[in-house]
């Protein structure tokens, strides 16, 4: 079967891989359209976070919350994510659910991040309607809400990229989490849309109320369409649960030691060449603990690993310091207005307008990012990884630091539509790239024993590292500057640190990563896969 085109073939094709790694006991090759459907995760996503960057900072400014606080609301989601998030890995590439290994975690994560959604938006009128003139209740509902959704958000990535992985040909990870990007891009556009649209103008009767507010609205839509996305991705690939891959291990290894014959033998050590060493040590096969694969998988870091942990730390943490003040920068340092104000005054309006506007911009943030990830499908054709991530880490931040110099919205808006490059960059080739690790070094005693949900999970934890030091960083910058400027500096420093380290990625050759797709399949191993088939 050629796997140069993904899912080629009249059906699924799994494959059984070495015993002695328990985290990938057998592969299933999902069809185009089925990965299609499984990336709807990143749809999900993409419309929770656009509800969150655009609205959750000036909600709070608006109940005055003190702005040296006012970063601390992120802090929750990360230190539980950075506990969790390790074990929720290795958790999933163990689950021995009859729904599968990674579906159940999705499940539970999508559930979060739709009570997450509902309590940002309706936080503020429950808290007003249990502690009337006072804005503490509402605060803390609110909160809560970003707690949960942050978390959600975040963290339902390691088991929805391990499901992707689990099921996408070997030599086609670039183009499944190409398809991911390009879908947050969609997603993010739509819900910015949303975020920007004037809904209480919309909504208005004509004795001047209104039946929902703008912000209800907007986080009751994103959690119904959120929903929606989940619901494709669960029904979009069928898992194989991990007792089923188990007990085709077996299988396999009862056929190996009871045929002798020679011509067999050969045919077997094709298979070993093929898929890995497979069956010759199935006597010693022990299952990883959950503990000891979190300590393997986070303290013995292959370098390679490591280098890209320390630059997506250093992305992410441009990437949060720009989206956490970007709407509230542009209704602030451009348009003058002030959150805190009276609701009837000049100076709340134009806040207003101004959160807008910055909805607007990030509308194009969204279309970029769609845009430049479907782009690289081709541009990584000709450029390498470590040009790619050069540019759109390094060279993105330099246009940052020149937005926190010169105050224009024009300037503001055109690279807050830039950052896309960088949110397509970061989204698909640090994943992706761990994704070719495993197969070219799986001989590797570094890697040879690593869950890619571990790995997965691990590239998601930088994510909550970032967060850390934006919650406890940039309250202080922005009071010790008294500008906003001062964080977007910041975070323009930062994804140039990483541009610069992304000099150090290792690449590996194409070559090397589909070398095993196009050898032959001897006869045995042939028949072991009909026998597995879906």
């Amino acid at each position: 079967m050629d796997h140069n085109e993904m899912g080629e073939g009249n059906s699924h094709q799994e494959k059984i891989s070495d015993p002695e790694d328990g985290h990938d006991p057998i592969k299933v090759n999902a069809k185009p359209y089925q990965i299609v459907m499984l990336c709807c995760f990143s749809a999900a996503l993409g419309v929770g976070y656009s509800a969150q960057s655009a609205y959750v900072t000036p909600i709070l400014a608006q109940l005055g919350m003190p702005l040296r606080y006012l970063t601390f609301v992120w802090c929750s989601s990360p230190i539980v994510g950075l506990i969790t998030q390790p074990f929720i890995g290795s958790m999933s590439d163990g689950c021995t659910s009859k729904w599968g290994r990674r579906r159940p975690f999705i499940l539970a994560f999508a559930i979060g991040i739709l009570l997450g959604l509902l309590l940002i938006g309706f936080g503020r009128d429950i808290g007003l309607a249990i502690l009337p003139g006072k804005t503490s209740v509402a605060i803390a509902l609110i909160i809560i809400g970003n707690g949960i959704l942050d978390y959600g958000l975040d963290t339902s990535q390691g088991p929805a990229r391990a499901y992707l992985y689990d099921v996408t040909p070997e030599g086609q990870e670039q183009r499944a989490h190409r398809i991911c990007t390009i879908l947050m891009g969609l997603a993010n556009a739509v819900g910015y849309c949303i975020c920007a649209i004037d809904w209480d103008e919309l909504f208005r009767r004509q004795d001047g109320t209104t039946p929902i507010t703008s912000v209800q609205f907007v986080f009751l839509i994103s959690g119904i369409l959120s929903t929606i996305a989940f619901i494709v991705c669960l029904f979009s690939v069928h898992e194989i649960p991990l007792s089923k891959a188990n007990k085709q291990k077996q299988l396999k290894s009862q056929q190996d030691v009871t045929d002798d014959k020679p011509s067999l033998q050969n045919d077997h050590d094709q298979d070993v060449k093929v898929i890995t060493e497979n069956g010759e040590k199935d006597n010693k096969e022990k299952s990883v603990s959950c503990l000891r694969s979190v300590y393997n998988g986070f303290f013995r870091l292959p370098k390679e690993l490591l280098v890209l942990v320390l630059i997506n730390t250093l992305s992410w943490t441009g990437y949060i310091t720009f989206f956490v003040i970007y709407t509230d920068f542009i209704g602030i340092e451009i348009y003058k207005g002030d959150p805190t104000a009276a609701t009837n005054t000049t100076e709340y309006a134009l806040y207003t307008v101004g959160v807008k506007t910055g909805s607007w911009a990030l509308v194009g943030f969204a279309i970029v990012t769609g845009v430049y990830a479907l782009a690289l499908d081709v541009i990584e054709r000709y450029v390498s990884a470590r040009i790619l991530l050069l540019f759109g880490y390094g060279g993105v931040g330099g246009l940052v630091i020149l937005m926190s110099q010169i105050t224009s919205l024009p300037l503001a808006v055109a690279i807050g539509c830039s950052v896309g490059i960088n949110f397509a960059t970061m989204f698909s080739i640090p994943y992706a790239l761990v994704g070719e690790y495993h197969v070219y070094f799986k001989n590797d005693p570094r890697w040879k024993d690593r869950g890619f949900g571990v790995d997965s999970a691990i590239l998601n934890s930088c994510f909550y590292v970032a967060q850390l030091v934006v919650a406890f960083s940039v309250g202080g910058i922005i009071e010790a500057a008294g500008s906003r400027n001062a964080a977007v500096l910041f975070g323009g420093v930062c994804y140039v640190a990483s541009g610069l380290m992304s000099i150090g990625i290792t690449s590996v050759p194409k070559t090397e990563c589909e070398e095993t797709e196009s050898e032959p399949k001897s006869p045995k191993l042939q028949m072991l896969q009909k026998e597995t088939s879906i």
